[in-house]
């Protein structure tokens, strides 16, 4: 268990503490709270936001909001840390039966996941105790910092039948080949889980392109394969052009549907249609 100090460092200053174990990479000590109830002040970083006006509101898709309110409410699949099945748990001391709390770990996905494909992982800050049992004294909490391993990997699209150069993780590789592509990967995985402009912007692509049926357009055969494969992912296009997009772009493409449903008219040419139309009454009179 942690001292008084951890503990209090873990509840108010958002402080995570770890430890060594032996069937993962490291798993945290702060999810075993002593009391009913009481819930790690951790947030919830995303490496990119969904916020609107009242005016901008009233402009968006409904479908387009609906996908937005997801993405900021879901959470997402524990990559850094394990969740406890068991409700309860007893005390060694007392024995009394304690709930267990599963607080996730809080981790930061900077700027630069937006650029590549990591799985879900993110940089954690935190602190490490090493436990080495032949020294007798007390060795100190030193402050450590987690980062995902990034390397430059070639990946290819079945879909857009093209080969991308991209940053990933070892995890997203994995996940790659557990899904059996990337295509696979791309449209399966939640947005929540993507944690990736890039992956959101692959993904309308892809949608596009199905809803279309605009790929291999010089080989049918494939084309059918192609779209029988993926054909459980299909939406309409009107839906799938929306997918990725960020605020500031999705109203600046509702406003330009709408000039195009609506064109403005200058008034000089609706001045002289009024003219055109006053002259055309006092001959007839």
């Amino acid at each position: 268990m942690p001292s008084l100090k951890q503990m209090k460092d873990m509840v108010i200053h958002e402080v995570t503490y770890f430890e060594r174990h032996n069937n993962s990479r490291f798993t945290v000590t702060s999810r075993n709270i002593p009391r009913w109830g009481t819930w790690i002040n951790y947030f919830r970083s995303v490496p990119y936001l969904y916020k609107w006006s009242r005016e901008e509101e009233a402009l968006l898709p409904k479908h387009y909001k609906d996908r937005c309110i997801e993405f900021m409410r879901k959470e997402q699949v524990p990559v850094h840390w394990r969740p406890i099945q068991m409700k309860y748990r007893f005390d060694e001391d007392s024995g009394e039966r304690i709930p267990v709390v599963n607080a996730p770990i809080p981790v930061i996905f900077p700027k630069e996941c937006n650029l590549g494909l990591w799985g879900g992982e993110g940089i954690i800050f935190g602190y490490y105790k090493k436990n080495v049992p032949k020294k007798k004294h007390k060795l100190p909490t030193l402050p450590r910092i987690w980062h995902p391993m990034l390397n430059k990997s070639v990946l290819y699209s079945e879909i857009l039948d093209r080969w991308m150069a991209i940053d990933v993780t070892p995890r997203a590789l994995f996940l790659i080949d557990e899904a059996f592509g990337l295509d696979f990967y791309i449209l399966k995985t939640h947005e929540v889980d993507l944690c990736s402009k890039l992956g959101m912007t692959l993904k309308r692509e892809m949608l596009l392109t199905l809803a279309n049926k605009s790929f291999y357009p010089n080989d049918t055969v494939k084309q059918e394969k192609i779209y029988n494969k993926y054909k459980e992912f299909i939406i309409p296009a009107e839906e799938a052009e929306w997918i990725g997009l960020s605020v500031d772009e999705a109203v600046e493409k509702t406003k330009k549907l709408n000039e195009a449903m609506n064109p403005t008219k200058p008034l000089k040419e609706q001045y002289l249609y009024d003219l055109c139309q006053k002259f055309q009454v006092e001959i007839k009179h």
